[in-house]
């Protein structure tokens, strides 16, 4: 039976980008927190930005925000990771040198720019929910940053990451986190690895786990449960790796499958 449950939110849960997200799915989470499957939202969002969903819910869901670089249950962070200052300063370097790119960085509880653009802070401040500060220099942040992030103009994701991957190499983990967001963190740093600290804290297996997705950074995550989903609106490379291909996250797919797993546990538990 499933005991651990984790979704990734723009693009699977919610339209990328927005805070849209159906009103039932907390209804959903609480019935099946009661009947003991845990929650985890899982995003490459900061934790400001998840808890813009599922602030409602802070004191009892888990939470993967910055694509496993930080971790939260129940309000309390269980762990995060940030960056070296030598190694920050050439990750921010190089993704200063990336063509028709903006960046923006995280820190656990905060969101910073030093590229002041209008249009893309109004959008992750109005879209996101993002408090976002802008500042002169991002290496002037106190805080330590957990991840950089690019926003590309004009190409997709995986056409600007693969030239970072091969500069960083294994010294960072680089993700695809939506069609224009590249994100990097810390080597090792991946939702699939958040999720395994996670069921090896609360003793559940990957049998017991389903995992909901649609784009790269959700590959490790998929990965690490029994009943995987993605979304038909999903990257191709998700779906291959997915056991299951659901609806577009336009048509409130997910939720319509927590709300028949939720049925069976029920049935089987009779919670």
């Amino acid at each position: 039976m499933i005991k651990l449950i984790a979704s990734d939110l723009d693009g699977t849960l919610l339209p990328e980008g927005t805070p849209d997200i159906d009103p039932d799915i907390y209804e959903v989470i609480r019935r099946l927190q009661d009947c003991g499957v845990t929650f985890v939202a899982a995003s490459g969002r900061n934790y400001e930005s998840v808890m813009s969903v599922f602030g409602c819910m802070e004191k009892e869901i888990t939470v993967i925000s910055d694509n496993g670089g930080y971790v939260a249950k129940a309000g309390k962070e269980l762990y995060c990771n940030g960056f070296p200052r030598e190694l920050l300063e050439e990750v921010v370097e190089l993704a200063h040198r990336v063509p028709d790119a903006w960046v923006m960085a995280s820190a656990a509880r905060g969101t910073y720019t030093d590229r002041n653009d209008p249009k893309y802070v109004k959008w992750v401040r109005e879209g996101y929910k993002m408090n976002i500060r802008v500042v002169d220099d991002l290496l002037s942040v106190e805080e330590p940053l957990i991840k950089v992030a690019l926003y590309t103009y004009a190409k997709d994701a995986a056409e600007v990451a693969e030239p970072l991957k091969q500069k960083l190499g294994d010294r960072v983990s680089i993700a695809l986190a939506g069609e224009r967001w590249v994100d990097i963190m810390m080597p090792g740093i991946s939702k699939g690895n958040a999720l395994a600290h996670i069921q090896e804290k609360l003793g559940v297996t990957c049998a017991e786990t389903a995992a909901f997705g649609d784009n790269g950074n959700d590959i490790p995550m998929l990965m690490r449960a029994e009943e995987s989903f993605a979304v038909e609106n999903a990257r191709e490379e998700v779906k291959q790796v997915a056991k299951h291909v659901l609806g577009d996250v336009t048509e409130g797919s997910v939720v319509a499958q927590l709300k028949r797993m939720l049925a069976e546990t029920q049935e089987k538990s009779g919670c």
